[in-house]
């Protein structure tokens, strides 16, 4: 008995499951798992990092130093010394910190020193630039991968829906046309003809239609789909995209975007690189400043100098892409906002187009709708049969269905449009 209760008890926790599932958390729990969003997570977190080095005055980090064997010529000895280095600040491109030597033999620390180093010439303005490009930009990949798969869900759900909902209609049509067809007297060869080829396109359609339905992608964790899904799904995205407005000025909205001001930035980074252009020809001398706590005066600083004379032509090579990066740069800028007003400027025009589909979808049903109340009214007179008004009342349905999905387009051309904006989008993060 215990093993036929079981399906009970494992099927009642999917029904509460499936009944709870809402849009915005099927949202979440996809995009939560998306490879692509946990990717871009990851460049936020490893761009926002990079920003705070540049940027922040106190940057904690901490290391540990030591070789642990040596192989000379006297054989192999062991390091008895492990060096830990902390650092504090990071002022005017300085990094001032702590080094403190811990002896392996005898587990004692040794004297604590303030350090302080840099290089002579350090490039802070590019860094910095090139620092809020890299963070912008991880902000606006962020961003669109967002929308991305929210686009991917809604087309998805709306297809679900669409394509199952015409497989019925459909599914219906080919068995009231086989009536027909099976109805009409073989002498008759001219409208047996006629209701063949009609049989024949309905039964085009719904495969048609039945192939569409396979391409769908799965829901997160097997969800189904379900009538209720998709008009929660309605919801959400009308009120999503309900102040959407094709009334803006396209070029300042394009401006403001993330990607946009990275690649700002960069420009901006490959100025100040330009203005350099001289530093691979020269030594760029590293400074060291070390401090005793417990002894300052025996203070010391070093300088030392890594400069490679002759390698090959690269410094060269170096020197002249510091120049023409600047055009670069300005070029990427000026072709990339170009672009996103041509394409954001596509949407606005194909939002009108769609509102003019509607019209005429609109039309259609109203044209189906008259034929289907005469055929209706004539049916319940007695003087047309139950197969006419029946194919009647599907082709009212079937322009019913098409008039919402000019709507379903609208919508996701809509989320599109704030795609296209940069507009900020929720959502729950891991």
């Amino acid at each position: 008995m215990k093993k036929f209760l079981l399906v009970p008890i494992l099927i009642l926790p999917a029904m509460i499951f499936a009944s709870n599932v809402n849009f915005w958390s099927i949202y979440n729990m996809g995009l939560n798992q998306n490879p692509t969003y946990q990717n871009a997570n990851l460049q936020l977190i490893q761009a926002q990092n990079n920003l705070n080095a540049v940027n922040s005055v106190f940057y904690p980090t901490l290391s540990l130093t030591t070789s642990a064997l040596t192989l000379n010529s006297s054989g192999v000895s062991v390091t008895s010394q492990l060096n830990f280095t902390f650092g504090l600040l990071n002022l005017y491109s300085t990094q001032i910190g702590l080094s403190l030597p811990l002896n392996l033999n005898n587990f004692s620390f040794g004297n604590l020193y303030i350090s302080a180093s840099r290089n002579l010439i350090v490039e802070n303005g590019a860094n910095l630039m090139e620092a809020k490009s890299s963070y912008s930009n991880a902000l606006w990949n962020l961003e669109v991968t967002k929308w991305s798969y929210l686009n991917t869900l809604v087309q998805n759900i709306f297809n679900w829906y669409f394509y199952q909902r015409m497989i019925d209609l459909y599914s219906q049509e080919v068995q009231v046309l086989e009536d027909v067809y099976k109805s009409i007297n073989p002498l008759n060869q001219s409208q047996q003809n006629n209701a063949y080829q009609q049989l024949l396109s309905a039964q085009t359609s719904l495969q048609n239609y039945k192939n569409s339905m396979l391409s769908i992608q799965s829901l997160p964790n097997f969800t189904p789909y379900s009538t209720e899904l998709y008009k929660d799904t309605i919801s959400f995205v009308s009120s999503l995209t309900s102040n959407v407005s094709t009334n803006v000025d396209v070029g300042q909205i394009v401006s403001q975007r993330q990607d946009v001001q990275a690649l700002e930035y960069q420009y901006k980074a490959y100025k100040y690189q330009a203005d350099l252009w001289y530093l691979p020809f020269i030594p760029n001398p590293s400074i060291t400043f070390l401090l005793p706590v417990n002894n300052p005066s025996k203070w010391s600083l070093s300088l030392s100098l890594n400069f490679s004379i002759l390698n090959g032509g690269l410094n060269i090579l170096e020197s002249q892409q510091r120049l023409t990066n600047v055009s670069i740069g300005q070029e990427n800028l000026q072709n990339a906002t170009t672009t996103d007003i041509l394409s954001l400027n596509g949407l606005f025009l194909n939002q009108k187009t769609l509102q003019i589909n509607l019209l005429a979808a609109q039309n259609s049903v109203q044209t189906v709708l008259q034929n289907f109340q005469t055929i209706q009214a004539l049916y319940e007179k007695g003087l047309e049969s139950f197969d006419d008004y029946a194919l009647a009342n599907i082709n009212y349905q079937i322009a019913l269905l098409n008039q919402e999905r000019v709507q379903q387009q609208i919508l996701l051309n809509k989320i599109q449009i704030m795609q296209m904006e940069g507009m900020p989008f929720g959502g729950e993060t891991i």
